[in-house]
Formats: structure tokens, C-alpha cells, sequence
């Protein structure tokens, strides 16, 4: 009838609606019998409430919306015409009550009225409302679009996971989504419901929960990072899909379901990202001659995109590898390549006369831990004497800021790799001392899906149809992103006046077991049935946990919530320091690896520094059989003779 006839049907049914409303109300607020006076006083007693309703409705605009679309600001508008209207008809009817001597009660009267009118004038507008979402619920799907029905959990029992259920329930996804109900570990929820939903059990009992209720997907929505990760890591062990709800600053729509992704990687570092003051970054690279070594690889990359960003005076470039060289500059035009090889003196001397940079971030670095293991003079020649060249050039030629990236390999080092590394920071760190300049190391874990790294290695062999090699069940790594880790060694480069090693917050370190399963969902594929998983053991260098410090050094905090300071306990003398370098300099140049890892396991332990590395018999044998050749690393007396 209100459809039909539009608002005239709604003004009838209100004059129904209120009439019948202050007709009870009547009855119990009149203190006499219902004889003819008492139904005379009844006509204006019902009229002059009638009469108020509409015009009240009409000014509080309930003649105008849509009701089958209608939403909190019609149900407040409802609300509020029958607090008013109820009020003014109170009023006015004890007014006239009083006036014609009838008895009569404003309180139980205008309390029934009001109940009575509400529900009578609200029912009339929202019942299309209502009736409107069921026939959506049950609504059966187009044959053309219709397919099978997926059966979901969601892990969340807050305002999200309650907003995503309601979505699904009510919406055009539900043609395609059952929600089962809730999973959450609050236990002020256990057996509890929302919207109807059970809420079955806790993230860690996800995999019984899929099993028992037959669950094709996982919808996590909690916002929490360490919540979060807790109930993937739960998820991932169950036989069904997982999906995550973006943040809301991350959602183009308001429609939470839009808001649902696939897991990335990112989602096992359990936290935000770490922030950077762009503002300050930039007092120091804006307008800067800016050079960067190892431009090419993965970090470099992108510390060559992010640099960019912030307008340096002149961008350099320098890699030794061709193709990456060439890569990074058709990327980033206003890059100038230079191609070199930095355990070149006499090229390195050139590159920083040529160019005179004001700031260098030093990337360049043998970096494969196995793989340096079995030739370790490669990585002390770039690691540690490339280290070296590139320090002592910056600092003659006039640069006052330095940043090396380091690793985590290098605290209390196990590995050729780490152990060349933490010579690097020694390197830089006295550099900086001795010529008054800002250099400094960072020092941070894993970069997730860098080449040669745990990520394009796991998805290599996922594509290869398994097995997927883990080194051990126990086997953890730190990991960050690889924009989040340059973000912050461009922050640390703005907080290098105090020289330092800064250390990047980590976060929890991550499973890798953990990782290779994810990996294998993002596939598609299900660990362990599609894709096998077989544990290696440990490889030459490697160990099970990786530590961000050791004793050598003091913790103290920064300015930035996410970088703290190592300062080393003892100095380095810088006369022994050259004598060091001296002679690993002429252990490479007669390939002789054993005297080489010899001299920096001395230069650690000398300073302080535990060293794990092994010097073993192995090696003196493949130096002793080494043919002699001439190697790229020049000195300056030999190339002028």
C-alpha cells in the first residue's frame, strides 16, 4: 500500500499507527469508566496526537526516503519525530484535559503513547527494509554465475571479522560463501555468538576446526601484527585457503570484502613497517652528489629508486656487473653508470676524483654464505679490501657521509661471509675516525626475495614440483622488506653524527619451515601432499639462529624507535689497522686463503670480537694448488710502475 500510493499510503498508515497508539494509551491514562463522556474526550484525546504526528513526521522528512534503502540516518530521524511528536502531544493533552477537568496521567499515558507510536511508525518504514536484505540473503544465485559454495572461518570475533561476517551474509558474496563462524582466543567469547555465528573454538585449533567443519577458507581479520601472525601460523598448518583483510588505510572501497587478499610474505614479519622522516633523509641528499656501489642488485636497486626520490644534485651508479648496471639506469634515467669493479685501486681512486660525491652508500659485497666458504680470498678481496679502497678514497676526497650495509652474520661470526663482514664495519668505523667523517654501518637480517636469497630459491623449487630443502624444522631467520630496510638505512645515513654501527629492529625472527609452507599456499599447492618438504642440515657457515650483536659491542637507543646503536667496547689502533690490511692485501694476492681467513680472525679476536670461523686444511691445500695470476686488485706502486 505505501509503495503504491507513496507518502499518501504512509500518511495513513500513520494516522493508524498513532490513532491506535493513543487510543491504548487512552484507555490506561483515563481515570473513568467508558461511557459516552469518556469517548467524547477519547476523539480529541486520539485527533490532536494524530494531528502533531504528521506534522512533526512531515518536518522531520519521513514522507521522503526510500525506505527499502534506508540506513541509521532515517532510523535516527524516526527516532527522533516520535520523541517530539509524543512530547508536544503530552503537552497538549494534559493542557486540554485540564481544562475540561478529566482525569488523566501524562506519565503513563505519554510513555504507552510513545512505545506504541514507535513501533507502529518505525515497523511501517523498516519492515521494507527488512524484508528487502532476506529476500537478498535467500536470494539463490543466476545459474550463469552460480558455482560451488565455499565454507568459512572467520579468526576475529571483533568489529572487522563481525562487519565481514554480516557482509557476507547479506550481500552478493554470499552466494558463494557460507560463514560457519568465529574463531577467536578471547576466553570471555568461548561459546558465545555474534550475528548468529557461533564462535567455535581458538586460532590454535584451526586445523581440527577445518577438519571437523569441513572449512574451504580462513578469513583472518584481526589487526593486531603479533595476533595476527600467531593465528596464520596456526592457519598455515590447516588444509584450507587463507585469505587476510587489509587494513583499512589500505582499502580502496568501505566494503570489507573487497578488502580481502591473498597472504603475501609480509604478513610472517608480524609487524608494521618501520617509519622514516622523509624530511630528514632529505636535508642531506637532496641537492647531494650521491654515489652508490653495487647499484645493480637488489638492494641497490632499490636504494637507487628511493635516493632518486629525494632530488640529489647528481646520482652515480657503479656496479662491476654489466647487465644489472645497465637495467638499474634505463630504470632511473637521471642515474649515471659508471662500470667498475671496486677492488680496483687505481679505478676507485678515479670514480671518487671524477665525481667527488658528498655521500656514498656502500652495497658492494660478496654476500652467499655457502658459497664463500669454498672460495673465501672473493670475499675478503671485495667484502674487506673493497671495503677498504672505497673508505679511505671517500674520506681523501672530501665526502662526509658513509653508509655501509652490513648483516647480521656479522655479531659473533660463524661464517667467512660474516666474519668479512664485521671487518667491513671495523674498517668503516675507524675510517670515519681518523679523517673526522660520517661514516657508519648498518646492520640488518635477511631482505625478503633479494637473488640468491630463501624466497626465489623455495619458489624455483615449488615450480620444479619439490622437493622444498629446509635446513632444519628449527632453522630461523630475521626478515625484513626490502623497501622498509632501505627506508631505514637512508634514515640512519641522516643520524650518522655520531659515528656508529646502527642496528635495524628486526622484529621476531621467522621460521623458515613456517616460510616454505606459506610459499607453498601462495602456490596453490599444499605442503607436504602436492609439494614435499625435506630437511638438509646445516651447509658450511650456516647456523640454526642468527643473533643482531655479541658481547663486543654496547646496545644503546637512537632517536628513531627502530634503530639503536652498537658502539664497540674497544678501539681500534689505526697503525695496526693498515698493518692488517697490508697483509691481507698480499695473502690475496698470492691466493693464499688459509694465512688470509688466518689475519681476520685475528683482527677480530684482537678487538674483541668472537670469531667461529674454520681454518682447516682445506684450504692451504686449494691455496698451495691455486695457480698463480694476476688478480683485479691493484695497487697504486704496481700500477704506476
Amino acid at each position: 500500500m505505501a509503495r503504491r500510493w507513496d507518502s499518501v499510503g504512509l500518511r495513513l498508515l500513520d494516522v493508524g499507527a498513532v490513532g491506535g497508539a493513543w487510543l491504548l494509551a487512552g484507555l490506561a491514562g483515563f481515570n473513568q469508566r467508558a461511557d459516552a463522556a469518556a469517548l467524547h474526550n477519547l476523539a480529541w484525546f486520539v485527533g490532536l496526537p494524530v494531528l502533531i504526528a504528521l506534522l512533526v513526521n512531515e518536518a522531520a522528512g519521513l514522507y521522503g526516503p526510500v525506505w527499502r534503502y534506508a540506513s541509521n540516518d532515517e532510523a535516527v530521524r524516526v527516532v527522533l519525530a516520535v520523541a517530539i511528536g509524543t512530547t508536544l502531544a503530552t503537552l497538549v493533552t494534559s493542557l486540554v484535559a485540564a481544562h475540561e477537568g478529566v482525569g488523566f496521567s501524562p506519565l503513563v499515558t505519554g510513555s504507552i503513547a510513545a512505545l506504541g507510536t514507535f513501533v507502529g511508525v518505525g515497523g511501517v518504514r523498516f519492515q521494507s527494509r527488512f524484508f528487502a536484505i532476506e529476500r537478498q540473503r535467500t536470494r539463490k544465485p543466476d545459474e550463469a554465475t552460480a558455482g560451488p559454495r565455499s565454507r568459512a572461518l572467520i579468526v576475529g570475533a571483533g568489529d572487522a571479522g563481525a562487519s565481514l561476517a554480516y557482509e557476507l551474509s547479506h550481500q552478493q558474496a554470499s552466494n558463494t560463501t557460507d560463514v560457519i563462524g568465529f574463531v577467536d582466543d578471547d576466553p570471555r567469547l568461548a561459546g558465545r555468538s555474534i550475528r548468529g555465528l557461533p564462535i567455535v573454538g581458538q586460532s590454535s585449533e584451526l586445523r581440527e576446526l577445518c577438519q571437523r567443519h569441513q572449512i574451504d577458507r580462513i578469513l583472518v581479520t584481526l589487526s593486531d601484527n603479533d595476533e595476527r601472525k600467531t593465528a596464520l601460523s596456526h592457519a598455515l598448518t590447516a588444509d584450507a585457503q587463507v585469505k587476510v583483510l587489509s587494513p583499512a588505510s589500505e582499502r580502496v572501497s568501505g566494503h570489507l570484502v573487497s578488502g580481502l587478499r591473498d597472504l603475501d610474505l609480509t604478513d610472517l614479519l608480524g609487524r608494521p613497517h618501520a617509519p622514516a622522516d622523509s624530511e630528514e633523509i632529505a636535508t642531506y641528499l637532496a641537492g647531494a652528489t650521491v654515489l652508490i656501489t653495487g647499484a645493480g642488485g637488489s638492494i641497490g636497486s632499490e636504494v637507487v629508486h628511493q635516493v632518486a626520490t629525494y632530488g640529489p644534485k647528481r646520482l652515480i651508479v657503479l656496479d662491476r656487473e654489466e647487465t644489472l648496471l645497465h637495467e638499474i639506469s634505463l630504470q632511473v634515467p637521471q642515474a649515471e653508470p659508471v662500470l667498475a669493479d671496486i677492488t680496483d685501486e687505481e679505478r676507485v681512486d678515479q670514480v671518487f676524483y671524477t665525481y667527488q660525491p658528498d655521500v656514498v652508500l656502500h652495497i658492494a659485497a660478496q654476500k652467499h654464505v655457502p658459497m664463500l666458504e669454498r672460495f673465501p680470498l672473493e670475499a675478503v678481496r671485495t667484502n674487506v679490501l673493497g671495503t677498504w679502497l672505497v673508505a679511505k678514497a671517500a674520506a681523501e676526497h672530501g665526502c662526509t657521509k658513509l653508509t655501509l650495509i652490513s648483516t647480521d652474520k656479522a655479531a659473533e661470526p660463524y661464517s667467512v661471509m660474516g666474519a668479512t663482514k664485521r671487518v667491513a664495519e671495523q674498517i668503516v668505523f675507524e675510517v670515519g675516525r681518523r679523517y673526522d667523517r660520517q661514516f657508519v654501518a648498518v646492520r640488518f637480517g635477511n631482505v625478503l626475495g633479494t637473488r640468491g636469497s630463501v624466497i626465489p630459491t623455495f619458489l624455483r623449487q615449488i615450480l620444479d614440483g619439490g622437493p622444498v630443502t629446509v635446513t632444519s624444522p628449527e632453522m630461523t631467520r630475521y626478515f625484513m622488506t626490502v623497501h622498509e630496510s632501505v627506508s631505514l638505512v637512508l634514515q640512519a645515513g641522516a643520524m650518522a653524527a655520531r659515528r656508529s654501527i646502527f642496528l635495524l629492529d628486526m622484529g621476531e625472527p621467522v621460521q623458515i619451515l613456517a616460510l616454505a609452507r606459506q610459499m607453498i599456499r601462495l602456490a596453490g599447492l599444499r605442503p607436504d601432499q602436492d609439494i614435499p618438504i625435506s630437511f638438509v642440515g646445516l651447509r658450511p657457515g650456516e647456523r640454526l639462529h642468527e643473533q643482531l650483536r655479541d658481547d663486543a659491542e654496547h646496545l644503546e637507543p637512537s632517536a628513531h624507535p627502530a634503530i639503536a646503536l652498537l658502539v664497540p667496547k674497544l678501539e681500534t689502533d689505526w697503525n695496526s689497522l693498515e698493518h692488517d690490511i697490508e697483509d691481507l692485501r698480499a695473502s690475496v694476492e698470492r691466493c693464499d686463503a688459509r694465512a688470509a681467513l688466518k689475519l681476520v680472525r685475528e683482527i677480530l679476536m684482537d678487538r674483541g670480537i668472537p670469531c667461529h670461523i674454520e681454518i682447516g686444511e682445506d684450504d692451504a691445500d686449494r691455496s698451495a694448488s691455486a695457480p698463480t695470476r694476476s688478480l683485479p686488485l691493484v695497487r697504486r706502486d704496481q700500477a704506476s710502475a
